[in-house]
């Protein structure tokens, strides 16, 4: 590593501090971002005795469940309980809710979106720095030294390109990963609370 470090220069630091960031992202959205956080584990209980009438009992099943969708049919149904709200305003509360979930769902996402950007056009940078380097070694009177240089350089060049793009591609590709997987829990969530609402109205 301090090898690759040194070869591909400066611009293999910011690189590698752009790499630990990332794959932080990467290993927090996969504890995070699964369906177990967003829905209740008491969901088809609750379901059931929507169906079966007892909103009482369904309304303390879900008074307990701490997730954010489970928040979310609490809400529901202390709504339609204590107010009586229609389907319609029901299905308002179900959208202003889930929206609020957005932010939780894609968290982080931005930061692997920047570092995609951003990490070829360090190493971009540190490929024009070594490309530079190149052309110093020509100036040199020494032909020795000036090969040893002109190897140094564009050895740097291509590490730093490389590097560049090995932090990018998987900053990228676990970017739509989780975008993905961030929108289908949200339509799941969606889809049982338009059951819920059936339900409850």
């Amino acid at each position: 590593m301090l090898l690759l470090l040194k070869a591909g220069g400066l611009a293999m630091y910011p690189l590698l501090l752009l790499s630990i960031v990332s794959w932080a992202v990467v290993v927090e959205r996969f504890i995070n971002l699964r369906s177990s956080n967003f829905i209740p584990k008491n969901l088809k209980d609750a379901k059931a005795l929507l169906l079966a009438k007892d909103l009482d009992g369904a309304f303390k099943v879900l008074s307990l469940d701490p997730t954010p969708f489970g928040k979310t049919l609490y809400l529901l149904l202390e709504n339609h309980i204590k107010h009586g709200l229609s389907k319609r305003e029901l299905m308002d509360i179900v959208r202003s809710e889930i929206d609020l979930l957005v932010p939780k769902v894609e968290k982080n996402l931005a930061i692997l979106s920047t570092i995609a950007s951003l990490s070829p056009l360090i190493g971009l940078f540190g490929t024009i720095t070594g490309l530079i380097k190149v052309f110093r070694s020509f100036s040199l009177n020494q032909s020795e030294t000036a090969l040893n240089l002109l190897s140094a350089g564009i050895g740097e060049a291509l590490v730093a390109a490389a590097t560049g793009l090995a932090v990018a591609i998987p900053a990228l590709f676990f970017y739509w990963i989780f975008r993905i997987w961030g929108n289908s829990i949200l339509n799941k969530l969606e889809e049982e609370a338009i059951e819920v609402v059936r339900a409850i109205s």
